[in-house]
């Protein structure tokens, strides 16, 4: 049988090195458990091995057939669950839904997920990778998945679980394999030394004294309530609410509308004086939002939501995507609203920017919140938290 050999792989995007000289080796028959926090490298590092992207350099040694469990469905929703299967080729599986004849559409997130591991499972493949498969499952279905999971593993299948949930990994996991800043940093360990080595110690500036925190982040992986989370805080928000969306394309912007009209939906300010003080780069006030950049389509929202003045600002996922400069540009402004008396909630699954920006952070788990902490005390606990510790 052939094993998964993984030598010296490197790949970036831009400047930034999302996988760096890894070396793996994985054996028929054993399930490893790959964890990092989000963008350590894990799924770059599995694309790369199922031949999905190319290496900048390095060696990869894969079976021929391999199966590959996305965290975002690829399904045809006008199809019913029979017909996505015969576009995949599936045969019969180990996993079943009853009546085949239902519409994608009409299933619930956990019947995708498994319609999804359907799809995968049934072509037999030597190599089995999993993307985070158990975050949209209940545990019965979970528990269900790793029986199908220990099944395929006795009978020689290779399985890659990538997953932040230690607890799960453990518990199914032959091995386990942790990935930060791009890099294989430890395996094995347990659940505590696992926790420690995703996240790397940070040493923040601290809480300054007599100052109530002015930015809360609320940090989590993704899918742990944090869109609910958003929502409930601009419900319950007092006086007036600025809101920055997790999906700026799809919540933020019209794109068929000008920025001087999207401006226009809750500013009164001239939108060239804007466009000038948030250094939107466009041809004019006339420009389709759409056709603008991502950084300068969050450019866009910024102006249109913080000119108000907002008492109450939701920042969700406010850099997901952005240069450096962006980046900057979004975190200057944040900052410059909170320092002008407005607070402001930040739900970020970036680490970084949490103890870059938060007074006090939080962590978000399952729909769960902790206590808020100073970043001292967030930066000896936030690891084990996020993984549910």
């Amino acid at each position: 049988m052939t094993r998964l050999i993984i030598a010296n792989v490197s790949k970036s995007f831009g400047p930034t090195r999302a996988v760096d000289d890894v070396s793996l080796d994985v054996q028929p028959g054993e399930i490893v458990g790959l964890v990092g926090e989000n963008g350590a490298g894990k799924t770059t590092l599995m694309r790369i091995a199922a031949g999905e992207l190319a290496a900048d350099r390095g060696v990869v040694e894969a079976p021929s057939a391999i199966g590959f469990v996305h965290q975002h469905f690829v399904l045809v929703n006008a199809f019913t669950i029979a017909e996505n299967l015969a576009l995949a080729g599936a045969a019969a599986s180990e996993i079943e839904l009853p009546d085949e004849s239902r519409l994608v559409a009409d299933l619930s997130i956990g019947e995708k997920a498994k319609l999804e591991l359907m799809k995968a499972i049934s072509r037999h493949p030597s190599l089995l990778i999993l993307d985070e498969p158990t975050s949209v499952l209940a545990p019965t279905e979970a528990a269900e998945l790793f029986a199908v999971m220990r099944r395929l593993a006795a009978r020689g299948t290779i399985i890659v679980f990538i997953s932040h949930k230690i607890p799960e990994v453990l518990e199914v996991a032959t091995r386990v394999v942790v990935m930060r800043g791009g890099k294989i940093v430890a395996e094995g360990g347990t659940a505590e030394e696992i926790a420690s080595a995703m996240v790397e110690r940070r040493r923040p500036d601290g809480w300054p004294r007599g100052v109530p925190p002015r930015i809360v982040a609320i940090v989590g992986v993704a899918g742990n309530g944090q869109s609910e989370l958003a929502a409930r805080l601009r419900r319950e928000a007092k006086g007036r609410v600025a809101a920055i969306p997790e999906d700026r394309t799809r919540d933020g912007i019209i794109a068929e509308m000008t920025i001087a009209e999207n401006l226009a939906l809750k500013t009164k300010t001239s939108p060239e004086k804007l466009i000038a003080e948030y250094n939107i780069k466009a041809h004019s006030p006339k420009q389709k939002a759409g056709s603008l950049s991502g950084g300068n389509q969050q450019k866009l929202i910024l102006a249109r939501e913080l000119d108000r003045h907002p008492d109450t600002i939701v920042a969700s996922e406010p850099t997901r995507g952005l240069d450096a400069e962006s980046t900057r540009f979004v975190h200057d402004r944040l900052r410059a609203a909170a320092a002008n008396g407005a607070k402001v909630f930040l739900i970020t699954s970036d680490l970084d920017e949490a103890f870059a920006l938060g007074d006090a952070i939080q962590v978000i788990y399952r729909g769960r919140l902790s206590e808020p902490m100073t970043p001292e005390e967030a930066a000896a606990r936030a690891g084990q938290l996020m993984a549910g510790l």
